[in-house]
């Protein structure tokens, strides 16, 4: 049995001043002491030295292939100019094999506002492929060199525009991704896995392959899940729904998209982006959600769907309230991002039954009177997104996300954005940011049983701060000291 004790223990959704300690018996929760005892001289001791004690943190929406594999490749969060992507691409480049990414491209942070041309990338890599990926994940230039390899390979994508965007940008990071062998693969979920129990994280929801991808990648990546330090929880991101069955997969999609982002001009709105006559797009039919989701339906196979803008939201959740209302089941079906919603979108939402899976990172990177999203939607609009506060007092059961590696996999961000949103009138309390980080995300995979809370009988999973998360932006002194999965230490940085 193992001891964890002299802590500050988040119990029944506060910190409890009378707990004394946590008994853990075979990885689950033995026992909550209220009191100092003498135990058993061979009872492993784990002393906290005062720090606060919460239920193991879960992420329930990550790209974590991509995260994993872009750590490993070249990051242009830096990038100020062209130049600057271009020497990071240069540098970078000579490190790598076959296939360079390049990676967290914002044309909004450097001095030309642009996007590199394939011209631009061929004089600086011409003979391996290369993709330089914007932030969003939703557009992206090749070199020709690359854009060759992908039209020989049949993928028969549009090359002539240099930057992909929608359906093409998909197709060609599709090809990078599936040109990859299965070493290079595992490691990314290695290195994903680290990042995770560094940034606070014991479990992981997170898609597995593209949406064109064999099940081959799930397959593989299910054999070893043993291996990795961190539970990750599997979404085939796919439409063959018999394939999933085959595998044994309780979900499907996870990131199948109804839409495209914001930045690059392709999520979808009832209303135009601002001072421009673009609506966006909606990737697929009304018949065509209603057909795959109904099937997977049928065949108790949780449905997670990428819906941004209020018009792919809107129709994805017409799906899912038609099914509620004719044939409920309690799936707890998703709305990946679930970003612009009105009041009677979120009266919609409660009564599907459908489940918001939300990145409070995105309205702290982008929110604001004068954000990115004030300036492509209009203000109005800008203050009807995110609105993880209305929807927990509706009593829907959102659960927090990162969206990593779009925004970082780190739970003291994570809680500081959805504690201090733009819009006072949607921030959520500190219990309400650790519920949707916790209990609720357990809830979403039919998990609740076993993770989310700390509770006699459930694992004992637990992330451990130095400090209680508030109003103030974390500073570097503030750190995850410790994470704990079924009783078992998977790391630590306490101070000597």
């Amino acid at each position: 049995m193992n001891y964890f004790y002299n802590g500050h223990f988040w119990v029944n959704h506060a910190f409890d001043e009378q707990v004394k300690g946590i008994l853990c018996e075979k990885g689950t929760i033995k026992d909550i002491l209220y009191h100092d005892c003498d135990l058993d001289k061979d009872i492993f001791r784990v002393n906290l030295n005062g720090a606060y004690v919460f239920p193991g943190f879960i992420d329930t929406h990550t790209h974590s292939f991509e995260g994993g594999l872009y750590s490993l490749m070249i990051d242009l969060s830096e990038a100020r100019s062209l130049d600057d992507v271009f020497n990071l691409i240069a540098e970078g480049g000579r490190q790598k094999g076959e296939y360079i990414f390049a990676w967290n491209f914002d044309e909004n942070n450097i001095a030309e506002k642009r996007f590199p041309t394939r011209e631009e990338l061929d004089r600086v890599v011409a003979d391996k492929n290369l993709v330089v990926r914007r932030i969003d994940g939703h557009s992206c230039v090749i070199n020709t060199f690359a854009c060759n390899n992908i039209l020989g390979d049949d993928h028969k994508i549009y090359c002539e525009d240099p930057v992909l965007r929608g359906v093409e940008n998909d197709k060609a990071v599709h090809w990078f991704h599936n040109n990859l062998d299965n070493e290079l693969i595992l490691k990314s979920y290695h290195a994903a896995s680290q990042i995770a129990l560094k940034g606070g994280f014991g479990t992981v929801h997170t898609m597995v392959g593209d949406a064109d991808m064999s099940m081959g990648h799930y397959y593989l990546l299910e054999k070893h899940l043993a291996e990795f330090a961190v539970d990750f929880v599997l979404y085939p991101q796919s439409f063959n729904i018999e394939a999933a069955l085959d595998l044994g997969a309780k979900r499907i999609g996870g990131c199948i998209l109804a839409d495209g982002s914001i930045g690059s001009l392709t999520a979808a709105f009832f209303q135009p982006y601002q001072g421009r006559p673009i609506f966006g797009n909606l990737y697929q039919s009304d018949q065509f959600w209603f057909d795959f989701i109904s099937k997977a339906h049928k065949h108790d196979l949780q449905v997670g769907v990428h819906c941004i803008g209020d018009r792919a939201i809107s129709q994805i959740n017409n799906v899912y309230l038609r099914l509620a209302q004719s044939e409920y089941k309690d799936l707890r079906h998703q709305i990946i991002h679930c970003e612009v919603t009105d009041n009677d979108l979120l009266n919609q939402i409660a009564a599907s039954s459908a489940v918001p899976v939300m990145q409070p990172a995105f309205d702290m990177l982008w929110g604001g009177d004068n954000g990115f999203y004030a300036q492509m939607l209009g203000p109005e609009r800008a203050c009807n997104m995110n609105r993880f506060k209305s929807m927990m007092d509706m009593g829907i059961p959102v659960t927090g996300s990162s969206d990593w590696y779009i925004t970082e996999l780190d739970i003291r961000k994570s809680l500081y954005a959805a504690m201090n949103h733009h819009n006072s009138n949607e921030r959520l309390s500190l219990a309400e940011a650790v519920q949707i980080y916790s209990y609720n995300a357990a809830h979403l995979s039919h998990d609740e049983h076993r993770w989310g809370e700390i509770k006699i009988g459930k694992d004992a999973d637990f992330t451990v701060l130095n400090y209680i998360p508030s109003s103030t932006q974390p500073d570097p002194d503030q750190k995850v000291l410790m994470v704990v999965k079924s009783a078992e230490v998977l790391y630590e940085d306490m101070p000597s």
